[in-house]
């Protein structure tokens, strides 16, 4: 029998515990386990996650003093014995059917990691859309786009393996976490299903607010310590103008494209190799080249000559055209 465990670290989420708590116990497709990790709240989260506790003894509760919620995730995910995991945030709401949506959609597909769409409430309240399939996902990971939202992941606890969140960061851990899991394993499935399982609370103390700079730098650091793993050496000038270009939307210098080019050259070289998506390959090519729109004909003559193979068929046509008018 396939059984499920969640993982759900708690730090002064008392307001929106009960809630959560409630939705978690409402599935349609049930846990099996639910493991609670309090990383040392001063609110009253203790008492509320005791008296659940009480009466549903499929909750584990682990007390710990505050570590930070690297640390509670993966004390917790140590613990996890199911063979898959949800996680979650201690101030989400689940709808009642997202574990047996995710638990079915994985088996089908035979994923190892799936998230889903999210709905945002509290300051904000919009649809979330993330892109599904596994091709995107893994080269959204390198180049900075949407992945998976990481309250909203089930991953097969076997594709994990020793795999755990990064306890010297706070932030960007969790995009860490999922660029190792890559890092080490390129042949990993991943997937979105296109519904919303997830309700994400915005409020003012969440720890995702006015980090731009902190997230650069754990970016840099991440990419620097994983990418050698799969063989791709880079600078942390050329992680700096990567982040530039993909996070930032801002145009290189000429001098600082050459010295880019070569990288991205390689990372495309490698997602290309282990998705088979040129198409994808080409999407990249363009939007570099959209993004250095205003730079001239010496960054567009750059980037041509770098994209290879991979040009968009418009600048291969453009190509053919400007040498049968020459």
């Amino acid at each position: 029998m396939t059984r499920l465990s969640v993982l759900l670290p708690v730090y002064n989420a008392a307001p929106y515990l009960t809630e959560s708590l409630n939705s978690l116990l409402a599935q349609t497709r049930p846990a099996d386990q639910i493991v609670i990790v309090n990383d040392g709240s001063t609110d009253h989260s203790l008492d509320l996650l005791q008296q659940f506790m009480r009466r549903e003894p499929r909750i584990q509760i682990i007390d710990q003093k505050n570590q930070g919620v690297s640390v509670a995730r993966n004390r917790g995910l140590a613990l996890c014995e199911g063979d898959f995991v949800a996680l979650m945030d201690a101030d989400d709401i689940c709808h009642p059917n997202r574990f047996s949506v995710q638990l079915e959609t994985m088996q089908r597909k035979r994923l190892d990691l799936c998230g889903s769409w999210m709905r945002t409430f509290g300051n904000k309240n919009r649809e979330l859309r993330y892109p599904c399939g596994d091709a995107e996902l893994k080269w959204n990971i390198l180049y900075l786009g949407r992945t998976l939202p990481n309250p909203t992941v089930m991953m097969r606890r076997q594709a994990v393996g020793i795999t755990r969140y990064r306890e010297d960061l706070h932030f960007a851990e969790d995009f860490g976490f999922f660029l190792e899991l890559l890092m080490k394993n390129p042949q990993i499935r991943m997937g979105n299903i296109p519904k919303t399982l997830l309700h994400y609370r915005t409020h003012t103390g969440q720890a995702s607010k006015n980090l731009k700079d902190q997230n650069q730098r754990n970016i840099i650091t991440l990419f620097n310590d994983q990418l050698p793993s799969a063989n791709i050496d880079a600078t942390l000038s050329q992680l700096a103008e990567h982040f530039t270009v993909w996070q930032n939307k801002t145009p290189l210098t000429a001098l600082q494209l050459k010295s880019y080019l070569p990288f991205m050259q390689v990372v495309s070289g490698w997602l290309l190799q282990h998705t088979g998506d040129r198409r994808l390959s080409a999407q990249h090519w363009k939007a570099l080249a959209k993004i250095h729109s205003s730079q001239g004909e010496e960054s567009f003559q750059l980037i041509l000559d770098a994209a290879g193979s991979d040009q968009p068929l418009s600048w291969r046509l453009m190509e053919k055209l400007r040498s049968f008018l020459d």
